[in-house]
C-alpha cells in the first residue's frame, strides 16, 4: 500500500502547512499575524501580578500594625526574636499571625474574640496559619513535649517544664513523644517520684557548691 501524497494544506489556524508533517510552510503569512490580542492578555495578567503583590504587601503590614496594636511588651520581644529566625521572602501575613498564636500559646494564652473577627473581617483563614505554624515549630525544632505542657497540660506548668528538664538531664526520657509524655505524666502524678528528683537535684546543687568553696579555697591557700 501506497503512502499518501504529501500536500500543502490549511490548518485551522489559517495557516498553510504540510500535511504530512504539520509544518507551517506560509513563513510570510505566519509571522504577519495579528498578536494584539496575546498581548492585550499579557498586559492584563502583568497588571493582575502586580496588584497581587501589591495586596500582599498591604495586608502583610495591616496585619503587623495591628498585632503590634494587641501585644505586650513581652510578646512583643518574644515575637521579634522568632521573626529574626524566619526567611524575610517567606514572610506573609499568616507567618506574622502564626508566630502571633504561638507567642500566646508559649504564655497559656488564647487568642481573644477581637482577634477571631479580624481574621474574619479580613477574609484571613485558619487552615494556612496552621501550615505555617507546623512550619514555624520545625525551624524552631521545638520539643513536641513542650508543645504539650505549654498548650494541653493542665497542671503547673512551670513545675512540669521543670520536671521534664530534669529527666532529660538525667536521661530517664527515651522513645518518642508518646512514650516521653508518659514518663513524664507518670513523675508528675506521683509524689514520691517528684519528690525523689527534687531531692537528687538539691542534693546534687550542694555537691557543686562545696566542690566551688573548695576550690576557691584552695586558690585562695598560701604556701608561703
Amino acid at each position: 500500500m501506497q503512502s499518501e501524497e504529501c500536500t500543502i494544506i490549511k490548518n485551522p489556524e489559517g495557516f498553510l502547512v504540510d500535511s504530512c508533517t504539520g509544518e507551517v510552510v506560509d513563513f510570510e503569512n505566519y509571522t504577519s499575524q495579528d498578536y494584539s490580542n496575546l498581548e492585550y492578555y499579557e498586559r492584563v495578567s502583568s497588571s493582575k501580578k502586580k496588584e497581587t503583590k501589591k495586596e500582599i504587601r498591604d495586608m502583610k503590614k495591616i496585619v503587623l500594625n495591628y498585632l503590634l496594636s494587641v501585644m505586650s511588651d513581652e510578646e512583643k520581644e518574644m515575637f521579634y526574636k522568632i521573626l529574626q529566625k524566619i526567611d524575610e521572602k517567606k514572610l506573609d501575613a499568616a507567618y506574622y499571625l502564626a508566630i502571633y498564636e504561638y507567642v500566646l500559646e508559649r504564655e497559656g494564652k488564647v487568642v481573644s474574640r477581637e482577634y477571631v473577627k479580624f481574621l474574619k473581617g479580613k477574609g484571613l483563614g485558619s487552615y494556612s496559619i496552621r501550615q505555617k505554624k507546623k512550619i514555624l515549630r520545625k525551624i524552631l525544632r521545638e520539643d513536641s513535649v513542650i508543645h504539650f505542657i505549654y498548650n494541653k497540660y493542665s497542671g503547673d506548668k512551670e513545675e512540669a517544664l521543670k520536671i521534664y528538664d530534669l529527666l532529660k538531664r538525667k536521661g530517664i526520657l527515651y522513645g518518642k513523644h508518646e512514650t516521653r509524655k508518659r514518663i513524664l505524666l507518670k513523675y508528675l502524678s506521683d509524689q514520691k517520684l517528684k519528690e525523689k528528683l527534687f531531692e537528687e537535684e538539691r542534693m546534687k546543687e550542694i555537691e557543686r557548691t562545696i566542690l566551688l568553696l573548695n576550690i576557691r579555697d584552695f586558690e585562695g591557700f598560701s604556701f608561703i
